[in-house]
């Protein structure tokens, strides 16, 4: 190479060309050492270097990922067969609005009826800035886009089960942010000026320290005490006239340390401004798949019988409106289908893989919704979008759209985890709408049952037949087994946002675990 090539070449040409001749693994361990291994850098669709030729491939699951990839690869040339088992494309990138049917684990199906094309999203509901793969497909794709208020300081906290007079009581977040780093800068500062820092950090940076701590506004300049400021707020707003307002006072120190909630900061990829789809997150699963051909995509197909021949795959699927069995074959497959479903598909898939693929631990995640008649959390709250965090119930969201509108909106009323997701999963489709109007009137007493006009839906994700979690989660060594996913088997290979572990449960995720795979299939179609 000369040295003007050299010079001219971009990271990703390098990448590119790397995974041509060694494979998405390949890609990975230089990754690593650019200290982006599993970062969202990726900005577009990888080049493909090679023409389909009629080269067939079938396709496992019409979420992001699976329709990300026949999008891709049918621009190449490849013969694409997507099968998707539900009577829609999107997975988990859904939504329930009216006329949406949802089947609980106890077989009670209900439709949702929200009115004046209200809606709530399922799955993802905020795209972060630096996903650039998932804003590559809304801009070519012509997905509209609006802000999406991540963050409120005037939303609430609310913990039913700590010592001490915060219990059972709403916080404001503000409030409750405010004292923590009011209190931590009080310490701070009265042991830089006492001279318990002289060991750890020179005079002048004491000064520069204490000067900074001084300048946040939240203590006395001169004894360092936290005191009532304008960065917490008012209990009396200051208005015209002799109006000044009185100033709220702050919690104790010994308060706040019972009450363990919401204690990180907010992080780069949950800012306080992201962005969603304008009318639903759907819009871009409806985006991805009126952009495939027609025939692509064959719903109601579940899939029951993976085989693997010498020269491709063999896949048995089920109508799951008839009952009829058909059997489909290609040169290639990729798998889209939650681990925790493909690995209970007969299949010949190798130990290692089915051992892989049964590591990361399936996440319990419920969503639930309810329609109001009025838009009291701004009125009343002053609450535009943002969370607030329960001990009962996780995080009650307000929704971003619409703001100041006059026909309500659908609050998340209970977005839970774990636990809590088990034991809502266990009630009937009653208790839960009871469940989560409790928890919401305590957080918005007077306001959140009046205003609620009997219209509510949701998804238990774990329940899901199709998707048994929410998402999956590599924890600590384990992550050791991607590269036998990455690497597949023979003319099968695996996608999805699992194979994106830091980007797991995120849209980006499953793009670019997409992007990622036809990379490799292209690749080794290249050698056949």
């Amino acid at each position: 190479m000369s040295e003007q090539q050299n010079k001219s070449i971009t990271k990703r040409d390098f990448l590119q060309t790397l995974g041509m001749i060694g494979g998405s693994a390949a890609v990975m361990t230089a990754l690593s050492g650019f200290e982006h291994s599993l970062a969202s850098d990726m900005k577009a669709p990888p080049a493909l270097a090679t023409m389909g030729n009629g080269k067939k491939v079938v396709i496992l699951g019409a979420g992001l990922a699976g329709m990300v990839a026949a999008l891709e690869l049918g621009k190449k040339g490849y013969e694409v067969e997507l099968l998707e088992a539900r009577d829609f494309a999107g997975g988990r990138t859904s939504c329930s609005r009216k006329g949406t049917k949802v089947t609980d684990v106890h077989g009670y199906t209900h439709t949702c009826d929200f009115d004046h094309g209200q809606y709530l999203n399922h799955g993802a509901w905020r795209i972060p800035g630096q996903h650039h793969s998932v804003l590559y497909y809304c801009r070519t794709l012509g997905v509209e886009l609006e802000v999406m208020l991540n963050h409120s300081s005037q939303s609430y906290l609310y913990a039913d089960n700590i010592e001490g007079p915060l219990n059972e009581k709403r916080v404001r977040r503000i409030h409750l942010e405010a004292d923590r780093k009011g209190h931590v800068a009080e310490l701070l500062a009265k042991c830089a000026a006492g001279g318990a820092l002289d060991e750890m950090i020179s005079k002048e940076d004491v000064e520069k320290l204490l000067t900074y701590l001084k300048g946040m506004g939240l203590i006395n300049n001169e004894t360092f005490e936290y005191q009532a400021n304008a960065i917490r707020g008012y209990s009396v707003y200051k208005g015209g006239g002799d109006n000044y307002g009185t100033l709220s006072e702050p919690y104790e120190l010994s308060e706040l340390l019972n009450m363990n909630m919401a204690a990180r900061e907010l992080t780069s990829d949950h800012p306080t401004c992201m962005f969603q789809a304008k009318g639903g997150m759907d819009m871009i699963s409806f985006a991805l798949r009126d952009a495939l051909p027609n025939g692509v995509m064959k719903l109601n197909k579940e899939v029951t019988k993976i085989s693997q021949t010498g020269d491709g795959v063999s896949i048995n699927y089920k109508d799951t409106m008839t009952g009829a069995e058909t059997t489909t074959t290609g040169d290639f497959m990729i798998s889209t289908i939650p681990y925790a479903v493909v690995t209970e598909i007969e299949n010949d898939f190798s130990a290692d893989i089915v051992d892989a693929m049964k590591t990361p631990a399936p996440s319990h995640v419920a969503k639930f919704g309810f329609q109001m008649r009025n838009r009291f959390w701004e009125v009343e709250d002053m609450i535009y979008g943002g969370v607030s965090t329960t001990s009962m119930a996780g995080n009650i969201a307000y929704p971003s759209a619409d703001l100041h509108g006059t026909n309500g909106g659908v609050i998340l009323g209970s977005y839970m985890f774990g636990g809590n997701a088990d034991r809502f999963s266990a009630m009937t489709f009653d208790e839960k709408v009871a469940y989560g109007l409790d928890i919401g009137e305590k957080v918005h007493p007077g306001n959140y049952k009046s205003n609620y006009n009997g219209k509510a839906a949701g998804i238990i994700w774990h329940d899901e037949k199709y998707n048994k979690s929410g998402w999956s989660s590599w924890r600590g060594d384990s992550i050791n087994k991607l590269p036998t996913i990455l690497k597949g088997q023979n003319r099968v290979l695996f996608a999805g946002d699992c194979i994106s572990p830091r980007l797991s449960g995120w849209m980006a995720g499953a793009i670019e675990g997409a992007w990622i795979t036809i990379a490799e299939l292209d690749k080794r179609a290249a050698q056949i």
